[in-house]
Parts: structure tokens; C-alpha cells; sequence
């Protein structure tokens, strides 16, 4: 077992290490949902538009969601979104009052005509700074959507996963196991999405990750390798922590990790890129693995 999984019930840790992808715990096909590390997906489908030409990062919201075109939220760049830098609060204000009450599916029927409603009279506190927003990740992830006159989850797989062999990633799975709480007690139930998909609706399998941190060490050949290398360009530069599309990146005396967390109801996760080796940890417990990742991160790169 994985030092700092011992006590989660159900967990999955692996990583790749110069070039083989590798299993320290749990099954490589047990699913889990994947949080936050959803919206570096929701960023890679936004990449995917703008390296064939079809999007620019300075397109504005309202150039693709109609109904917000004359709001000041429709002014809102992309890029913005996909940074953390558009102004908009943490979630909508219709999930605050849900969050005070421990709503227990808070996400769940915010649907376009409801975000649209929430969005029209928002006003934006633009940051230099960026001031991490699930609205504005949903957003990003229904605007593209809305304006591709698709799905979130269908956009993701035709433009993602299925180029990379990615199989499993979904914001509809077959079965959605309902995760535990650190205290040893199970949840009632899991997050579901309608909107704001692509802020944290996917499950994921260790596997799926570990093909897609492959992608992001050798990215492949064509659009889709100039998609995943855009993402890992800095946009927003900090003292030690840097904005990329979707990914945050960390400076420090051991080097430079690309990283990205996930949290919802009873589920955890991490991914993490450096120096060439990478770590995917996933859990079905509201306990953090962060330090986990990172520690596994740390013995590769001290081997």
C-alpha cells in the first residue's frame, strides 16, 4: 500500500516513470470522479479549438453564448476563463445559500437557462491575479459546447479521448459508487453537473490517467500535441505559483510541477507532472491526496 492511502477504503495510485506507466495501488479500471482535474480537460478542449483556427483565446463569451452578448459577463475573454482572471466569484450565487444548507448534490440542475439567468445581471471584479473560479471553469466548458452545438461529455470524447485511447473518462457513468467521508461514515450520494460539467463532472480510471499523463510528457504528433503544449504555457505568472490553461504550475528548489487537484462529495484526486515522470492518485474519500502525489512525485525524482 501507498505511505498516506492506508486509510482509504477504495484508492488507485500510479505514475509514469521514463515512459512506462506503472500501478502502486488499487485497480487500474475502478472508477472514480475526478473533480477540478476536470476543468485541465475542459482547457485541452479549448486548446483543441484554437490550434485549428476554429476559436481564439480572446474570443468573448458572448460571441458564444447569445443570450449573454450584452452582459458584462459576456465580455469575458476565454482565456480568462480558462485562467482564473475573469472577475467571476467561486460558484454561483444560487450554490452559496446550497452550501450553507450542505446541499448534497449542489451542481446538479443548473442547466443553461438557469446559469444564463444567474450570469445576466453578475457583476466582475477583475483580478491581475487569478481568484479560482468553478463558475467560470462551467462556463468555459458550456460556452464551447453551446457554441459547438454539441455536448460537453460528447466534445470531450470525439476531441480527447478517443484520439489518446482514453476509454473511460465520462460525466455520465455507468455506476456511481457514492464515496466515503474521512470520519468512516459512506455519503449519500455523488456530485452530478449539468452546466457547469466541465468545472468537475468526469470520472476517470487510474489507467485513463495514466494514458492521459503520457500525453502531457511525449505530447502527440499533430493538433493534438500543439493543443496539450499551448496548455502548459504559462499565462498568468506568479512569485512560485504560475497560471497555465487549466494547469497550475509550481516553482521551487526541486524543480517545476505541473499540477492540477479534484474535490467533490466523498472523492478525491491529483495529477502531477515533473521532470519528465508523472503520478496520477484518485480516491473515493473526502480525504486529501495531495501530499500523497506529491510525495510519490518526490521519490522518483530522488531515485
Amino acid at each position: 500500500m501507498v505511505e498516506g492511502l492506508e486509510r482509504h477504503r477504495r484508492a488507485a495510485a500510479g505514475g509514469v516513470v521514463r515512459g512506462d506507466q506503472v500501478r502502486w495501488a488499487g485497480g487500474s479500471e475502478e472508477s472514480f470522479q475526478i473533480g477540478s482535474v476536470t476543468k485541465v480537460f475542459t482547457s485541452l478542449l479549448l486548446a483543441t479549438y484554437v490550434v485549428d483556427g476554429s476559436l481564439r483565446l480572446d474570443h468573448r463569451v458572448g460571441q458564444l453564448v447569445p443570450e449573454l452578448s450584452e452582459t458584462e459577463v459576456g465580455a469575458t475573454t476565454l482565456e480568462q476563463l480558462a485562467t482564473h482572471t475573469s472577475g467571476l466569484p467561486r460558484v454561483p450565487r444560487e450554490l452559496w445559500r446550497r452550501a450553507l444548507t450542505r446541499h448534497p448534490d449542489p451542481y446538479a440542475d443548473l442547466d443553461h437557462d438557469r446559469l444564463v439567468a444567474s450570469l445576466v445581471g453578475s457583476r466582475l471584479r477583475p483580478k491581475s491575479r487569478p481568484a479560482y473560479s468553478n463558475l467560470g471553469a462551467g462556463l468555459l466548458g458550456h460556452a464551447i459546447a453551446t457554441w459547438a452545438g454539441g455536448d460537453f461529455n460528447a466534445l470531450v470524447q470525439e476531441r480527447i479521448c478517443r484520439p489518446l485511447g482514453l476509454t473511460a473518462p465520462t460525466v455520465r457513468p455507468t455506476a456511481e459508487p457514492p464515496g466515503d467521508h474521512h470520519r468512516g461514515t459512506t455519503y449519500s450520494g455523488t456530485w452530478h453537473f449539468d452546466a457547469l460539467a466541465g468545472a468537475g463532472a468526469l470520472w476517470s480510471t487510474l489507467a485513463d490517467q495514466l494514458r492521459f499523463l503520457s500525453a502531457q510528457l511525449e505530447p502527440p504528433a499533430g493538433e493534438l500535441g500543439a493543443a496539450v503544449r499551448l496548455t502548459h504555457a504559462v499565462r498568468v505568472p506568479g512569485k512560485r505559483l504560475d497560471q497555465c490553461l487549466g494547469w497550475l504550475q509550481l516553482r521551487g528548489r526541486d524543480g517545476t510541477l505541473l499540477w492540477h487537484n479534484g474535490v467533490t462529495a466523498g472523492y478525491r484526486s491529483f495529477i502531477g507532472v515533473q521532470d519528465g515522470s508523472a503520478v496520477a492518485v484518485l480516491t473515493a474519500c473526502d480525504r486529501s491526496v495531495d501530499a500523497v502525489g506529491i510525495g510519490l512525485l518526490k521519490g522518483l525524482l530522488g531515485d
